[in-house]
């Protein structure tokens, strides 16, 4: 049998204002931001994300300071750790593990490399 773990999340794309969510904050467990434009892998990390990110931290750290603050585009082991600075504890790396650049194993590596400087 399983143990079912269930949830209430809401995403932001980048053209979405931090405002649209602020009435929900109190009753998420987790906001994801979307830090590219969704619809294809390999985008660069839109920088203003960051500012984005520090805001949210701030508003859910005074209403909800268990949400999770997860990141989705662009994230690499060289942003990693100032987009955790930033308040995310979740970062989701698609390209930065899948590419011809180097293996799974070598990529993963990289990643946990630069998760242990934050």
């Amino acid at each position: 049998s399983r143990n079912w773990v269930v949830g209430a999340g809401v995403a932001l794309n980048p053209g979405t204002s931090v405002e649209a969510v602020r009435e929900i904050m109190p009753f998420v467990d987790l906001l994801l931001v979307m830090s590219v434009n969704p619809g294809f892998g390999s985008q660069r990390f839109i920088e203003t994300s960051l500012s984005k990110l520090r805001r949210i931290r701030r508003m859910l750290d005074s209403v909800n300071p268990t949400c999770d603050l997860e990141v989705d585009g662009g994230v690499h082991r060289h942003n990693i750790a100032v987009i955790a600075r930033h308040g995310a504890n979740i970062l989701v790396t698609g390209s930065a593990v899948f590419n011809d650049q180097a293996s799974v194993a070598e990529n993963l590596s990289g990643l946990r490399e630069a998760c242990a400087e934050i």
